[in-house]
């Protein structure tokens, strides 16, 4: 998670939006200048509001007023890149306070703080006692690590309006580097000092010290801002920065306290909704349900609650849920559980159509592995257009999506066809390693060992710590009984990233046993039943054992490998290769 606070108070708001177009132009009282354009001061000029400082203001000329028009239109559509431009030309050839604003504000819409300190300090030579521009100033300083500057700026604004709420000033340093994000510490600190009164300097400071990762310092500091002045925003990040430092007790007990003592403020209410669904808390439903009923119409806390409900298989509510997120920002998120819940009621078609109305990605690959499932045996050919177009539209998941093709074509037994579609995924995406190895697996089941090996020691050219690939290609090698000591060798490398891999588990077993390590493959094969229930992994156990005269309880795992797959082709090859008698 991004430890740095949101802020929702930007110039724009403050006060782009707030002039309008009337208000950048001079009045008849104002005397117009020779035509020379008023000399411009930057940022670090800005002197402390004076009056002799004020500079006269300059009438604008007929073609000015056709730039400020090309500016507002600009700005009514968005475009606050050209705007920008327009009002700080505007704002070189002229004295006009609102351009000024405009100037100052549009270019941090855009994050031009050079610009932006530039327009701020010819603003407060116009008007030195203005607030507003003292924090311009001070925000386009700091986003420019010019202490300096920023600290002359905002002991001004807090001079001025000593109750301001100075987090915002941090807008825009999160492009610098740390070292230049490390040096403005100091000026808060000297802002604290000079103005103790002001706890949302103690609030800044610690958003810092949260951005640069110094989370236990940034604890302790707005501890003890909050004893000083508590608010929601305060709250909220101490509860991340628990977070930070993995402390989950302290943060579910911090977040749980903010709904207690804010239960109407919506911004709490989300970040415990997301926190309560993703915790181990056992009174989470409890907690959701709660949220839910008391901000029906917040969007985050409907989605948690119905995660919740799916999780615990309360369709019911998990429908009527997602149902009520259909027009909100998680619609696709929406229609693909829908669509679960539509095939969990055995309702195909509905299924499919919710699958197919899930419109981008993340959730459009997996609503199409669905679709491939619901329609794999009546309309495989609808299938593979959907996976087309999708690939079309987003080139990005392509590799996945043609595994999906090509698994629709495994499950209905068709390998020719499933190995045709790796063909083209592979001449469309050469080198893929997720294809690869697909058809390399594949390509075992089929017996064409030659291009298993192929397509995984690919694989491991590209990732040497493939553990899959690593695993694969040295259970295959031991399985036929050959490169074992090249097939220990990948097996061990696997087995150091995934010690608790079951599957890695056997093949470290049946290398062993094929190395004649009799009891060293009974252990690891023990240890890969111990959390997996596989009627392969039993039956090399059994073999493990029959080899060892342990007769009886070798029968008895082969009676389990079939017990758990009926026509188990390992436990079958272990009966026939062993002449185990039946």
């Amino acid at each position: 998670m991004t430890s740095t606070a949101p802020f929702k108070r930007t110039m724009l708001a403050t006060l782009v939006l707030s002039l309008a177009l009337s208000g950048c132009t001079t009045t008849a009282s104002q005397t117009e200048s020779s035509g020379d354009a008023a000399p411009q001061t930057d940022a670090s000029e800005a002197q402390a509001p004076q009056s002799d400082t004020r500079i006269a203001t300059t009438p604008l000329t007929g073609e000015a007023f056709y730039t400020l028009l090309l500016a507002e239109i600009a700005t009514n559509r968005g475009d606050y890149g050209s705007a920008a431009q327009l009002y700080s030309r505007l704002d070189r050839q002229y004295d006009d306070l609102e351009v000024a604003q405009r100037a100052t504000a549009l270019n941090q819409v855009v994050g031009n703080y050079d610009a932006m300190g530039e327009h701020a300090g010819h603003w407060l030579r116009l008007e030195p006692e203005n607030a507003e521009g003292w924090q311009a100033l001070t925000i386009a300083s700091l986003a420019n690590a010019d202490q300096v500057t920023a600290s002359r700026a905002l002991n001004q604004w807090l001079t001025l309006d000593p109750d301001a709420e100075i987090e915002v000033a941090l807008a825009g340093i999160s492009t610098l580097a740390a070292d230049q994000q490390e040096r403005l510490l100091p000026v808060l600190a000297e802002a604290e000092a000079n103005h103790p009164e002001n706890s949302s300097i103690g609030f800044a400071n610690a958003q810092l010290l949260s951005t640069l990762g110094q989370y236990e310092q940034g604890l302790e500091v707005i501890r003890a801002n909050r004893a000083q002045q508590d608010s929601p925003e305060k709250g909220l990040l101490e509860f991340r920065l628990h977070l930070e430092l993995n402390d989950i007790e302290q943060a579910r007990t911090v977040i749980s306290d903010l709904a207690e003592r804010y239960p109407n403020n919506s911004q709490v209410a989300t970040t415990f909704a997301g926190f309560a669904y993703a915790d181990s808390d056992t009174n989470k439903t409890e907690t959701l349900e709660s949220l839910f009923n008391r901000f029906p119409n917040e969007p985050v806390i409907a989605r948690a609650f119905a995660r919740e409900s799916f999780d615990n298989e309360d369709y019911d509510t998990a429908e009527v849920l997602f149902e009520r997120l259909i027009n909100s920002e998680f619609s696709d998120e929406a229609h693909y559980f829908l669509g679960r819940i539509s095939r969990i009621n055995r309702v195909p078609e509905e299924a499919a159509q919710r699958f197919l109305s899930v419109e981008a990605p993340p959730y459009l690959v997996s609503a199409l592995a669905e679709l491939s499932e619901v329609w794999q045996d009546s309309r495989p050919t609808d299938v593979q257009e959907a996976l087309h177009q999708a690939r079309q539209d987003y080139p990005a998941q392509s590799p996945v999506l043609w595994r999906i093709e090509a698994d629709l074509f495994r499950r209905l037994g068709n390998t020719d066809q499933a190995m045709a579609v790796y063909g083209q995924a592979l001449s469309a995406h050469p080198g893929d390693t997720s294809l690869l190895y697909d058809q390399a697996l594949m390509a075992a089941n089929l017996g064409q060992y030659e291009l298993l090996e192929e397509n995984l020691t690919e694989v491991l050219e590209q990732e040497p710590d493939n553990a899959s690939a690593l695993n694969a290609l040295g259970y295959t090698w031991a399985d036929r009984n050959m490169n074992l000591d090249q097939a220990k060798r990948y097996i061990d490398r696997a087995l150091e990233q995934q010690p608790d891999d079951p599957a890695i588990q056997d093949s470290k077993g049946w290398v062993e046993y094929r190395l004649g390590n009799l009891e060293e493959a009974e252990r690891w094969l023990r240890r890969s039943l111990e959390s997996m229930e596989s009627d392969e992994v039993a039956a090399h156990l059994a073999a493990v054992l029959w080899e060892q005269d342990k007769q009886e309880e070798a029968q008895r795992w082969l009676d389990q490998a079939f017990s758990w797959n009926s026509n188990s082709p390992t436990a079958r090859n272990i009966i026939e290769t062993l002449d185990i008698d039946r």
